[in-house]
């Protein structure tokens, strides 16, 4: 047990690294910033970069790692744990099945900083939760605080978006699909947010019923 607690707080410290390097390197400008025309391969730091959700949920997951080393027995742990996952998922499900085919957006190899900021940040906080995490904690009042963060994000740029001359995404810029799909997209993509959260959920509490309890460092 005390092996799989080090082990567990080595893999935390180690996932954050990794993935704030990513973001890192993204930012100064040597890995390729896609979405955002003009600024790849240059050599100053683009904070702008940092208004996308593939980045705040990169960022998330760092932060929250950093946290869950210090959170022994804490319940906020499990938020912070439910939040990483859904937010690195859909950024990883987001980018390479919708961005990709539908605005060519470039494959997730072409650079350390796209391999670390839309696959690895989301394969590290599932390694994290059925390697790690103990099961069973997770209820509907976590599912729900992990769609704080993204709810907050579409309603916070969908409303500054003229205003500051900048849309995330394509799906909630109303001035290139209309206000009736900006709505329809937020729609569909909350049904699979929540979709998710649920699917999650339902496998913590069938864990737990077949006595597949999985040892953390919050015991």
């Amino acid at each position: 047990m005390l092996i799989k607690k080090r082990a567990h707080k080595l893999f935390l410290l180690l996932s954050s690294g990794l993935v704030l390097f990513g973001v890192i390197l993204g930012l100064i400008g040597l890995g390729q910033i896609h979405l955002l025309p003009g600024i790849a391969g240059s050599r100053q730091i683009h904070f702008r970069a940092l208004l996308t959700f593939t980045y705040q949920s990169n960022l998330l997951l760092v932060f929250g790692f950093l946290l869950m080393l210090i959170l022994r027995g804490k319940a906020a742990r499990y938020y912070i744990s439910i939040s990483v996952i859904l937010a690195t998922t859909f950024t990883g499900l987001i980018y390479n099945f919708l961005l990709v085919p539908v605005a060519q957006a470039p494959m997730f190899f072409t650079s350390y900083v796209n391999f670390s900021t839309h696959v690895l940040a989301m394969a590290l906080a599932l390694v994290n939760y059925f390697a790690f995490e103990r099961k069973g904690c997770f209820n509907y009042r976590h599912v729900l605080a992990g769609m704080i963060f993204p709810g907050l994000y579409w309603v916070v740029f969908v409303n500054i978006g003229d205003r500051i001359n900048f849309f995330p995404y394509f799906f909630m810029n109303p001035n290139d699909v209309g206000w009736l799909m900006v709505f329809v997209w937020f729609g569909a993509l909350l049904l699979a947010f929540v979709g998710l959260g649920f699917l999650l959920m339902l496998y913590d509490r069938r864990s737990v019923r077949k006595g597949q309890h999985s040892y953390g460092i919050d015991t």
